[in-house]
């Protein structure tokens, strides 16, 4: 595993840190705080990055980012990623807050947004008042149509490929979202949900528990 990317990288006067050997060559802004033993395939995946705050993007320690996964953040957003978790072709938009906890895995061609992009709900002068806002910045940033409403994934959260994660939901603990389904509700501790709509098909037993851990690593001392 490549280590803290601050250690093999180099990091400019500006805190703007770098990926040895990247194809990409603008690098990783420096509101992005990564922890011990990340892992980043490329910096490409934060070209639509944005974020204006302190701290905009956080990934824990031992987490990674495959596959171009991308992270196009508003100048509000803030990313949270948790340790032990994989982004693999992930797209994540936020304009305000996203919030992935510890053991994720979220596949390929996923997508978790804050913020929903229509614009079948906006008025012709809203629609206005964004485009001039595009046509005008330098980096040519689209500004969010609605209000943002915070997506959290709580710890062990399974997300399958190009399932959709829409504004204001709650991925319970030790949930698993199957291939291809659009979420639109919170979904429970330990729920498995299908298709689109999301539909309940059962829950898990919880094996993650500190005391079903506990119990895991007792048995392991045995053997």
């Amino acid at each position: 595993m490549r280590e803290n990317l601050v250690q093999t990288g180099k990091t400019e006067k500006d805190g703007r840190k770098f990926i040895e050997y990247d194809w990409y060559a603008r690098g990783i802004p420096p509101n992005v705080v990564l922890g011990e033993n990340v892992y980043l395939d490329t910096s490409y995946g934060f070209e639509p990055f944005h974020s204006e705050r302190e701290i905009g993007f956080r990934l824990g320690e031992a987490s990674g980012a495959y596959n171009m996964a991308s992270f196009i953040v508003g100048a509000g957003g803030m990313v949270e990623v948790g340790s032990y978790t994989v982004l693999g072709g992930t797209f994540i938009v936020c304009n305000d807050s996203v919030t992935i906890g510890s053991h994720c895995l979220v596949a390929w061609g996923s997508v978790i947004t804050d913020t929903w992009a229509g614009f079948e709900n906006a008025s012709i002068e809203k629609r206005r008042e964004i485009l001039r806002f595009a046509a005008t910045d330098a980096r040519r940033r689209l500004l969010p149509v609605d209000t943002p409403r915070p997506v959290v994934l709580e710890d062990n959260v399974w997300v399958g490929f190009d399932a959709v994660i829409l504004p204001g939901v709650t991925l319970g603990r030790g949930s698993i979202v199957g291939c291809k389904t659009i979420v639109t509700e919170d979904v429970p501790p330990y729920a498995i949900v299908v298709g689109n709509p999301a539909r309940f098909i059962r829950y898990l037993q919880p094996d993650d528990t500190p005391e079903a851990i506990e119990e895991a690593f007792a048995e392991y001392r045995k053997q």
